[in-house]
């Protein structure tokens, strides 16, 4: 495994140290230093894990590929404060590129304008899925000299080719935010990569340390674990999700290159499983059996998991999956009740959700199904229909968030009609937090809601038996504990703002 010394403490040093060509890079490119605090609204750094942030690896690889310099920090995973970056900043470095989402657009805005303070001539670039959500919004706080939408990587090459060397006019660049004079500029051509065999692998060799990046506990078997996404775009229309930056075609990689990729982690990384992050990895299944036909011909062999969706799996895929290495699939159900289904346009029934998680079952392959609370139909019967249900199927694992809809999605637009959304602070939008109350329901009853649903599921005998069956080292024992005592205060605390709000608790 590539990674620094132990000796090497300091966050930014170990940058440094990583990123050989420093003190020549022309380009830095941040991830912001959001906590789990903030991300979560609560402390989960013990077991919340960390996600190597591939969007900004392949930006710096696409860069490198045309010959340009880059730094990359990813100030979330290594802690690395605001001023730590300043001090990266070379007289080399012209350009500063941010990825954010909504709920670190704040830290990211923050961020750009402690730069700006400093070096109020280098440019700073706003990227990722806040600013294509709301690009006007992003711009207007004057604290981005531009920002860039959708998919990054062929504008912000031409924007760096505009800042370094004066190649292309701002208004060729396509998906350019910008302000001139006070007015807000925008390109929107919608250019998206057609074949993405032509980006590079994501530069890994310029972090630090590579094993801090894991999934969260009870999300992977063995370290260590990469995380690879083999495709872009979502042909699904769940009003919940945001694709404004991938689109709604799906493109894939093709099996070659994520064989190769792969490959690539297990050689030069020891890498000894795969997270994979599509929204939706089985979809073409010629590809998904070719990818491992190949990794098989190379005689890797590799333990995964992946998310996926109900009425993609059967059992014959699912069987080819647990026959090379899939031991865990993650799987969208959102609610127990169908018109709420229908009504988020999921596209999934009720019992598409019972054959593929019987069929798991049937092949020992664990199951975590994704719920959310809070729905803009949903009333006290369809929640708690809802637990009814993912207590009746055989689920491993549940994450139940509240309804939180997101700049740019149809649930974003849908709300006010449908109930009461508090926009406090984009920071708010983590999941954890209800922003959005539906007619109906209050939000002290989503969170009561929430809480019962986590403690209904994990406190049966068969569900803490296959908790126990993810255990494979004593570290791991650890975590485990420390999780299950979070859990456990995830609820008292839960139960106790019920009672000081006066709702019943039970």
């Amino acid at each position: 495994m590539k990674k620094l010394p132990n000796s090497h403490q300091n966050a930014a040093h170990k940058i440094q140290c990583r990123n050989k060509d420093t003190q020549k890079a022309q380009v830095l490119l941040v991830y912001p230093n959001v906590s789990s605090q903030e991300r979560y609204n609560k402390d989960i750094n013990a077991i919340g894990g960390h996600q190597l942030p591939l969007g900004i690896y392949y930006l710096a690889a696409y860069l490198r590929k045309f010959g340009y310099a880059v730094t990359v920090v990813d100030a979330e995973a290594f802690n690395v404060s605001d001023e730590e970056i300043c001090k990266l900043l070379t007289t080399e470095i012209k350009i500063i590129g941010i990825s954010s989402t909504t709920v670190a657009f704040r830290k990211a805005r923050k961020l750009a304008e402690h730069i700006k303070s400093k070096f109020p001539h280098k440019s700073v670039v706003i990227g990722g899925p806040h600013m294509t959500a709301m690009p006007k919004q992003t711009i207007a706080t004057k604290a981005f000299d531009f920002g860039i939408i959708q998919e990054g990587e062929a504008s912000f090459l031409q924007l760096v080719e505009h800042i370094l060397n004066g190649k292309h006019d701002l208004k060729d660049i396509p998906n350019l935010f910008y302000l001139e004079k006070e007015e807000i500029k925008s390109n929107l051509q919608r250019f998206m990569i057609s074949n993405l065999d032509t980006l590079p692998f994501p530069a890994r060799d310029l972090t630090p340390d590579l094993t801090i990046y894991k999934p969260p506990v009870g999300a992977y078997l063995q370290e260590p674990v990469a995380s690879v996404i083999t495709s872009r775009g979502c042909p699904y229309s769940c009003i919940f999700c945001d694709n404004n930056t991938f689109g709604r075609t799906i493109r894939y990689f093709s099996a070659e290159y994520v064989a190769k990729e792969i490959q690539e982690l297990v050689t030069n990384y020891e890498v000894k499983e795969i997270s994979f992050l599509d929204d939706t990895f089985v979809v073409d299944k010629k590809r998904l059996k070719k990818i491992f036909t190949l990794l098989a011909r190379q005689n890797i062999k590799i333990s995964w998991s992946c998310m996926t969706r109900v009425n993609n799996l059967d059992y014959e895929t699912l069987k080819f999956m647990k026959d090379n290495g899939c031991w865990q699939i993650r799987v969208g159900i959102e609610s127990g009740n169908q018109e709420v289904i229908d009504f988020i346009k999921k596209g999934i029934t009720l019992e598409q959700v019972k054959t593929a998680v019987g069929c798991c079952r049937k092949l020992n392959i664990m199951v975590t199904g994704f719920f959310i609370i809070g729905h803009h139909t949903d009333t006290p019967q369809t929640i708690e229909q809802t637990i009814k249900f993912a207590l009746s199927i055989p689920l491993t694992d549940v994450v139940v968030t509240i309804n939180t809809p997101i700049p740019g999605t149809e649930s974003y637009e849908k709300a006010q009609n449908y109930g009461t959304y508090k926009e406090e602070d984009w920071s708010a939008l983590n999941y954890w937090t209800p922003v959005f109350v539906p007619h109906g329901l209050t939000r002290d009853f989503m969170l009561k809601k929430q809480a019962e649903f986590y403690k209904c599921f994990y406190l049966r005998p068969r569900v803490l038996i296959l908790q126990m069956k993810k255990i494979r080292s004593f570290k791991t024992i650890k975590v485990f504990l420390k999780s299950a005592l979070m859990g456990l205060n995830f609820i008292k605390n839960k139960k106790m703002s019920q009672e000081v709000n006066g709702a019943p608790a039970r």
